[in-house]
C-alpha cells in the first residue's frame, strides 16, 4: 500500500477533503441542474396551455362574428359585408392553423377540422356568388355544430391546463424524490469517505505517537516505524534515530552508575569500619571530645550511605532496570522493620511514634515498598523538632489500602506541595538534621509508588505538620503513570 501514500501529510488532507466534499458538490450541481430544467419545462408548459386557451377563446368568438356577418349577409345581400366576411374567415383560419400547432396529435383536431370544414363550405358559397337561399341557409345552420366544436375545444383546453398543472406537480414531487435518494446515497458515500479518510490520517499519526510514548516509556528496545507519507516516514526515521541515540545514552548511563557505585562504596565502606572502631575504642581509649567527633563520624557516614542509596535507587527507577516482582507481602511488617531501623534517631530526638495498622496484604515488590516507607518515616524524623509525634497508620478505604505518615514538623507550604516530588527539589522548609537531603527521597516515593499503580499526596496534618498519604490499589492493578 506503500505507493497510494502521497508525498506529503498536507497533501494527504487536502485529498481526503477532496474526496469528501466531491459527492456534496455533484449533489448540489445536480439539483441545481435539475430544478433549472424542471422550471424551463414548467414555463414551457404554463405558456402553451394558456396559448392554447387565449386561441380557443379567440376561436369562439371568431365563429360568433363570423355567423353574425353571415347572417347579415343573407339578410341584406350587400357585397360590402362580403369583405368583412373575407377578413373573418382569414383571422379563424390562422387561429385554426395556430390550434392545430399547440395541440399536435389529439383528439381536439377532429373538432377543430369540422370547424375548418364548415367555415371553408360557407366560404366558398359565398365567395363563388350564390346567393340560392338553401345553400346558404344550410351553411348557417351548420353554426350551432360549429359552435358546439368550439366550446368543447375551449373545455378540453382548460382541462389541459389542469392536466399540465398536475403532471408538473408529479414531475417536481419525482424529481424531488429522485433528489434526496441520491442525497442519501451521496451522504452515505461522504461518511464512507469520512470513516477511510480519518482511518488513514491517524494510522501515521498514532504510530508516532505510539513512538513516543515508548520513548517516554524508557522502551528502547524496538524499531519505530511509521508507515504514510513521506514527511511522516521521514520523522519515523528521525524518532528511530532518537531512539538509539536515547538507548546508548542509558547504556552509558548505566555503566557510569555502576562504576559510580563500585567507586563511592568501597571508601565509604572503609569510613564507616574506620569510625566505628574509633567509635568501639578498638584502637585506643578515646577522651570525650575525641568520643564525640567519633560519633559524628559514624552518623554522618550512614547519612551518606542513605543519600548515595537514594541516588542511586533512583536512577535504577527511572531506567526501569529491575522489572517489578509481583509477589504478595504483609505492609506491617515493612513498617515493623523500618521502625526499628530508625529506631536511634527516634530515641535521639525523643520523639513519640503513634502507630496504628490494619494488616493487609499488597502485591508487588516488597524491596521498592520499603522503600517508600523508609523514606517517608526519614523525612518525617529529619523535620520533626525533638519531642515532637509522628503518626504511622494503615487502613482500608473502598478500593484502596491507605498508608499515612503524619509529623508535628513544620509542615510543607502549600506552593511547594506540587514540587516536593520532583527530582532534586529543595524544600525551603529548615530540617533538623546535621546533613543537606539531595532532593531524591520524595522523587523515589513517587516514581515507586505510581508503579504500583498507586496514588500519593501531600496535605496538612492534625499534628500541625506534613501528612503523606499513600495509596495502593487493593487488587495490585497497575495503572498507566
Amino acid at each position: 500500500m506503500r505507493f497510494f501514500w502521497p508525498k506529503s501529510f498536507l497533501l494527504l488532507v487536502l485529498i481526503g477533503f477532496l474526496v469528501i466534499a466531491l459527492p456534496l458538490i455533484v449533489v448540489l450541481v445536480n439539483a441545481e441542474i435539475s430544478m433549472n430544467r424542471l422550471a424551463v419545462q414548467g414555463a414551457q408548459t404554463v405558456l402553451s396551455s394558456v396559448t392554447v386557451t387565449q386561441e380557443s377563446s379567440k376561436l369562439v368568438e371568431q365563429i360568433v362574428s363570423m355567423e353574425r356577418i353571415a347572417r347579415q349577409f343573407s339578410v341584406l345581400k350587400d357585397r360590402q359585408i362580403l369583405v368583412n366576411l373575407e377578413a373573418k374567415h382569414g383571422d379563424l383560419t390562422a387561429s385554426l392553423d395556430t390550434l392545430e400547432q399547440l395541440l399536435g396529435a389529439t383528439a381536439q383536431q377532429e373538432d377543430l377540422a369540422g370547424i375548418r370544414q364548415g367555415v371553408d363550405g360557407l366560404h366558398q358559397i359565398v365567395t363563388a356568388g350564390s346567393f340560392a337561399e338553401q345553400p346558404l341557409k344550410n351553411a348557417l345552420d351548420g353554426f350551432s355544430d360549429l359552435h358546439q366544436r368550439a366550446r368543447r375545444i375551449h373545455q378540453e383546453s382548460q382541462d389541459l391546463i389542469i392536466r399540465e398543472i398536475g403532471n408538473m406537480l408529479k414531475a417536481s414531487e419525482d424529481k424531488r424524490r429522485d433528489l434526496l435518494v441520491q442525497a442519501v446515497g451521496f451522504i452515505l458515500l461522504t461518511v464512507v469517505s469520512i470513516i477511510f479518510f480519518s482511518r488513514l490520517i491517524a494510522h501515521p499519526i498514532r504510530e508516532i505517537d505510539q513512538g513516543i510514548r515508548r520513548l517516554g516509556e524508557s522502551d528502547y528496545t524496538g524499531t519505530i516505524t511509521v508507515t504514510g507519507p513521506k514527511d511522516l516516514e521521514s520523522l519515523g526515521d528521525r524518532l528511530d534515530w532518537l531512539r538509539q541515540r536515547l538507548g546508548e545514552v542509558e547504556q552509558e548511563k548505566n555503566k557510569f552508575l555502576a562504576h559510580v557505585s563500585h567507586e563511592l562504596k568501597t571508601p565509604l565502606a572503609s569510613i564507616r569500619e574506620g569510625s566505628e572502631l574509633l567509635s568501639d575504642e578498638l584502637v585506643g581509649e578515646l577522651n570525650e571530645q575525641q568520643r564525640e567527633v567519633a560519633k559524628i563520624l559514624c552518623k554522618n557516614s550512614v547519612q551518606l550511605q542513605k543519600l548515595i542509596e537514594n541516588l542511586l535507587g533512583f536512577s535504577a527507577g527511572q531506567a526501569k532496570l529491575e522489572q517489578l516482582l509481583d509477589r504478595p507481602f504483609d505492609l506491617e511488617g515493612i513498617v515493623e522493620e523500618v521502625l526499628e531501623d530508625q529506631h536511634p534517631a527516634i530515641l535521639k530526638k525523643e520523639l513519640s511514634i503513634d502507630v496504628q495498622l490494619v494488616p493487609f496484604d499488597l502485591l508487588g515488590d516488597r524491596d521498592r515498598i520499603r522503600i517508600v516507607v523508609d523514606n517517608l518515616l526519614s523525612n518525617a524524623v529529619k523535620f520533626t523538632p525533638s519531642g515532637g509525634s509522628i503518626l504511622l497508620k494503615t487502613y482500608n478505604e473502598g478500593p484502596w489500602k491507605m498508608l499515612e505518615v503524619a509529623d508535628s514538623g513544620p509542615g510543607v507550604p502549600v506552593p511547594e506541595r506540587a514540587k516536593i516530588f520532583q527530582p532534586f527539589y529543595q524544600s525551603g522548609t529548615p530540617s533538623q538534621g546535621f546533613v543537606r537531603g539531595t532532593g531524591l527521597g520524595l522523587s523515589i516515593v513517587r516514581e515507586y509508588v505510581l508503579e504500583h499503580g498507586g496514588q500519593v499526596s501531600v496535605t496538612e496534618s492534625s499534628l500541625g505538620g506534613a501528612l503523606f498519604r499513600i495509596g495502593f490499589p487493593a487488587q495490585g492493578k497497575r495503572q498507566a503513570t
